[in-house]
């Protein structure tokens, strides 16, 4: 598990900095959803996460300028801000209600003489909802920066191993496993789906794009499920 959450810290990271390349014109997110449907899949949680490159600047007033706009946009949510000496300076903006979490960061990264300006946006939704995904995805800029990961409750065949239904997904989902973490209770798996154009480097140098994650409650009779592209962004 503790790799699991190590991954996903190291990933974010990556798209922090690095983000990744090429998307293909299907909607990763729709595909697996409609993916999902023939499992009978219950979604409980589901999130995006998009990043801004808004370059460079050699001084910090590009930032406020930035920030002040933000927060007139964004009036209802709660800012903080943090410094760290000779490093960054980052803005966060977070609201919460009516089963939805939204976050804005904006971040000042110290490059020698100058700032790079990254700016990031998160949205968590208890039920899934076509029209406010299509709300918040219809005007970006650049979907190559789009993340998004989606939890689900499902019920497995008898006696059917964990290990085993991440291959029937995977299989589904016509994606090749390249990474794995098989636990009695727990599984982690990186894969690739060749028709996607985006991806990120695994530690061994692998492309992947998509992200399981299966846990069994012994107290339960559902599977958790949760799925990332190109990876999960959330713990699970």
């Amino acid at each position: 598990m503790k790799q699991a959450i190590s991954s996903i810290s190291l990933a974010l990271i990556l798209i922090f900095f690095y983000g990744h390349i090429g998307q293909g014109k299907e909607d990763n997110l729709l595909y697996i959803l409609n993916s999902l449907d023939e499992f009978n899949a219950n979604i409980s949680e589901w999130s995006i996460y998009y990043k801004y490159n808004a370059g460079y600047s050699d001084s910090l007033s590009t930032f406020r300028e930035h920030e002040a706009k933000l927060k007139k946009n964004y009036p209802n949510f709660q800012w903080e801000e943090k410094k760290v000496k000779d490093h960054h300076i980052s803005i966060t903006g977070k609201i919460n209600g009516n089963n939805k979490r939204e976050q804005i960061v904006l971040t000042a990264l110290k490059e020698g003489n100058r700032y790079k300006i990254l700016q990031t946006y998160s949205y968590t939704g208890e039920n899934w909802s076509h029209e406010e995904y299509l709300k918040l995805t219809n005007n970006l800029d650049n979907r190559n920066n789009l993340y998004f990961t989606v939890k689900s409750k499902i019920t497995p065949a008898q006696h059917q191993k964990l290990s085993d239904m991440a291959t029937t997904i995977l299989d589904k989902l016509s994606a090749k496993p390249v990474e794995q973490l098989a636990e009695e209770d727990f599984v982690s798996v990186s894969a690739y789906k060749n028709s996607w154009g985006n991806y990120l480097p695994t530690k061994n140098k692998e492309k992947m794009n998509l992200q399981l994650g299966l846990r069994q409650n012994p107290d339960e009779k559902l599977i958790s499920l949760t799925i990332g592209s190109p990876i999960i962004t959330i713990e699970y």
